[in-house]
Formats: C-alpha cells, sequence, structure tokens
C-alpha cells in the first residue's frame, strides 16, 4: 500500500479487518487488509503524524502529533470527535483503554497523562518523567500503564485509576517511538525492546526481570509486537524483522527483509498477520502461516471466553 510519505505508526482495527496508517505527511489513512484498498477520505491530522493508537471495538482511532496535538477520530466516518491541547510538545505516544473510555499520552514534555475519550477532559497526570516519553500502554486488564523514555534507563508501570507508581525497571528502550513495549495477555508481564537490541521481560508484581535475551546486533531496535495468544515475538531491528518463541527464547521461521528501516510493526489480533510501516512508504501486510510453524496459531481464549477470530473477514 502506498503511504504517500514516510509512515510512522500502523494500527489494525476491528479485529484485523482495517489497518490505519499515519507518518510524516501528516494525514491519517484507513486500509481494508482483505485487498490493501483505502477506504474513505483521509483524516487531517493537523501535523506529523507520531503515532496511532485503534480502540478494540473498532469505533475510534486517536492521532498524536509533532506539534502537541491529540485527535479523536470515528474510525467508520473519519470525523473528528475531539481534540486535546494538553502537551506543551509533540506527542509520540497514545493508547486507548481496552474499555474505549480513557486515553493515555506520553510527550517529549516529559509528562504522560490519561484523558477522557469522550470528552477530552484529564483525567490524571501529569505524571513527571526525567526525559522525553517513548511509549506509553494500557495493560490488556485495564489496571496498569506502562511508560517509558528514550533517554534514560527508565521503563515504570503506573495503576491506572489513581497514578501510583508499582514498579521503575532499569531498562532504556531503543526507539523513540511508540513501540518498544508489548504487555503479556494477563497483565503480568511486560516486554521491553532496548537500545541494545536485547528483549527484557519483566515482572510486573515483583519488579524484576524475569528474562533477558538478544534478538540481534545493528543499529534502530524499534519495535516489538507479541502475539495475541502469546506464542510468540516480532522484532524489527533495521529494515529487518525476527520472531522469537516467547518461552524458550529462540528464534522462529524466516527473517523478513525490507527496502527500508521499519518505524512501525504490529501482530494482527487473530496472530496471522503482520503490518509494518516506514521509510520506504509502504504499508506491507505479511502473511506469518507461511513462513511460522503451524503450533504458533494455536487458539486461546479471552478473559471474555471468546476466541479469537482465525482469519480476517
Amino acid at each position: 500500500m502506498d503511504g504517500r510519505n514516510i509512515i510512522w505508526s500502523v494500527e489494525f482495527l476491528a479485529h484485523g479487518t482495517y489497518i490505519v496508517s499515519g507518518g510524516l505527511e501528516g494525514k491519517v489513512r484507513r486500509w481494508r487488509a482483505e485487498d490493501g484498498r483505502e477506504v474513505g477520505t483521509e483524516m487531517n491530522a493537523g501535523g506529523q503524524v507520531f503515532d496511532l493508537a485503534g480502540s478494540q471495538d473498532g469505533k475510534w482511532v486517536v492521532s498524536g502529533t509533532h506539534n502537541g496535538l491529540v485527535k479523536v477520530w470515528n474510525a467508520e466516518s473519519h470525523e473528528k470527535v475531539s481534540e486535546i491541547h494538553g502537551h506543551a510538545k509533540p506527542v509520540g505516544a497514545v493508547d486507548i483503554s481496552p474499555d474505549a473510555t480513557r486515553i493515555a499520552t506520553g510527550s517529549d514534555d516529559s509528562t504522560a497523562c490519561v484523558w477522557s475519550l469522550a470528552s477530552g477532559e484529564r483525567l490524571l497526570g501529569p505524571l513527571q518523567h526525567d526525559g522525553r516519553l517513548a511509549a506509553v500502554r494500557h495493560s490488556p486488564n485495564g489496571d496498569f500503564i506502562a511508560t517509558a523514555t528514550c533517554s534514560h534507563e527508565s521503563v515504570r508501570v503506573y495503576k491506572s485509576l489513581d497514578g501510583s507508581l508499582i514498579a521503575d525497571f532499569q531498562v532504556r528502550v531503543g526507539s523513540y517511538l511508540n513501540q518498544s513495549l508489548a504487555w503479556s495477555l494477563d497483565s503480568k508481564q511486560l516486554y521491553a525492546l532496548t537500545k541494545y537490541g536485547n528483549i527484557h521481560c519483566v515482572d510486573v508484581a515483583t519488579g524484576t526481570t524475569r528474562s533477558k535475551w538478544s534478538i540481534q546486533d545493528g543499529d534502530k531496535p524499534r519495535c516489538i509486537s507479541l502475539a495475541a495468544n502469546g506464542t510468540f515475538i516480532a522484532a524489527s531491528v533495521n529494515s529487518s524483522v525476527t520472531f522469537w518463541d516467547s518461552t524458550t527464547h529462540k528464534q522462529i521461521g524466516v527473517a523478513l527483509q525490507y527496502d527500508d528501516t521499519i518505524s512501525s510493526m504490529l501482530i494482527s489480533p487473530n496472530n496471522e498477520h503482520l503490518v509494518s510501516g516506514g521509510d520506504d512508504k509502504k504499508i506491507s501486510l505479511q502473511d506469518l502461516r507461511g513462513i511460522l510453524p503451524e503450533s504458533y496459531f494455536i487458539r486461546v481464549s479471552t478473559s471474555t471466553e471468546r476466541l479469537l477470530p482465525r482469519t480476517i473477514r
């Protein structure tokens, strides 16, 4: 798919049926995953789009931009719902809570905040950090918010209810884009891709590192994504993506090679596809069943005991 310009963020919507993208162009675009066709009109984010988030119910898209703007969009009609002017510097990290009621944001002004998705009212923060925010991620159960700064060794976990700090890990992530953290499905573990090309798995309850392994030597370790069934991890360094067994930490399948540096990458909700975007100005959708063993596509039950969809519809 032709992203028009450098892509800094891609996101799945509606259980993988659609993809949204944004980047240097300053527009948010929606694509149909089935055939790669663009859907509807572009959304004008009002500045270079550093990060995008989609709600789990598929109704909302949130964009964060270089000029500090945060906008909420109706994912179907592409109409702007609200606009938040709460940060003095670029917003490089946005995330929507699992219940689609709150937005977490992280900015170069060294603060993280939580906002009402419906009203734009600030509900929490600003949570002060020692440097610009590289990542903000709600846990799957909605109880926690993880943050990371790229200029200091700090990955923190806060309670989403009151903003109290419960853990601060000395881990330095490798990307200033919101791609360096991934939660386990049970919200007990947090994975971080470091500046030095390692994956740290930390235990939130004990505040300790459970495991650590190296993925690849090289510059620009940027993106990490955990499959929804928890069986494997995708990680990008420069223009390549490698896949890792989340239990044995052994590399699986074959590495994917792209034309240029990857800035954003995500495994689909059904574990079967990988979307990516970067400096080559393209959005790519890769079928993972052709490169990973069948055992990594087992179905898992969600907290509501529903099975994840097996195919993109």
